[in-house]
């Protein structure tokens, strides 16, 4: 029985092959326009963690023309679930778009640096993430600038998610962004697990039921905020401290 059913299955994945390279242009639109959800879907995601100066709108602009180059270079030979490839490749392009009009200043650009080295510092010392008194106080700004600080540090922090790690790994990867099933990938990740398992044990409860509910659990921003009982901007600058320390711990390893 299980004989017949993978032949089945085998004579499904051909045929679906050869519909695959032989489809109308009619039935290649009726394909995105059934996976425009999961560019909503990627937006929502992203925007509550990017600035109030992106637009809604020109993310799901770029999102659909990174669902359409899916559509287009999807490879049903390689077995991977379709949707799993386009989120990738719709991330991929909003992520590719962000980084490519980064307009923030110069002095906030060096700022957000001393940012980032920062929470890694003061993340060594205290043995945790640090409180917004003790980073305001460590960077010598109010906790008012320090908002500012972090706002426009958002950007930064979603690209890092996607900048490598050693030869081929990024922060996305690990954490289960992109959720690709590539065995061999995997196991040369071990040890990067390893780490970021190590790092994210050592986070206070609420800070790692952030991570675990965002990256784990696929919720949104706002529905974590809902369970947290705490703002939606709260759980972002959680998660912005977070990844911004994750980073820092990998890329000082020496793991790759």
């Amino acid at each position: 029985m299980t004989a017949k059913l993978t032949q089945q299955s085998h004579r499904g994945l051909k045929a679906y092959q050869a519909a695959h390279n032989t489809r109308s242009d009619a039935e290649r639109d009726a394909e995105i326009c059934k996976h425009l959800p999961l560019v909503h879907s990627v937006v929502e995601r992203i925007l509550p963690t990017l600035p109030n100066s992106v637009d809604r709108d020109d993310l799901f602009h770029v999102g659909v023309l990174g669902l359409i180059d899916a559509v287009d270079r999807y490879d049903p030979s390689r077995q991977t679930a379709f949707s799993t490839y386009a989120v990738l490749r719709i991330r991929g392009a909003i992520i590719d778009d962000l980084r490519s009009r980064d307009t923030i200043s110069r002095g906030m650009r060096s700022r957000t640096k001393e940012y980032h080295q920062a929470i890694h510092d003061l993340t060594n010392e205290l043995g945790r993430l640090p409180e917004d008194a003790e980073l305001s106080a460590h960077l010598g700004v109010g906790e008012q600038d320090l908002l500012e600080i972090e706002r426009h540090a958002q950007l930064s922090i979603q690209v890092s998610l996607d900048a490598p790690i050693g030869d081929r790994s990024t922060l996305a990867d690990l954490l289960g962004c992109h959720r690709m099933n590539d065995v061999d990938d995997n196991m040369q990740k071990e040890d990067q697990h390893r780490v970021l398992l190590d790092a994210i044990d050592k986070l206070k409860e609420h800070e790692r039921l952030v991570i675990k509910l965002y990256y784990f659990e696929q919720l949104l921003m706002k529905e974590i905020a809902l369970i947290l009982d705490i703002t939606e901007s709260r759980v972002c600058q959680i998660h912005s401290r977070v990844v911004a320390m994750l980073r820092k711990r990998l890329l000082g390893t020496g793991v790759d």
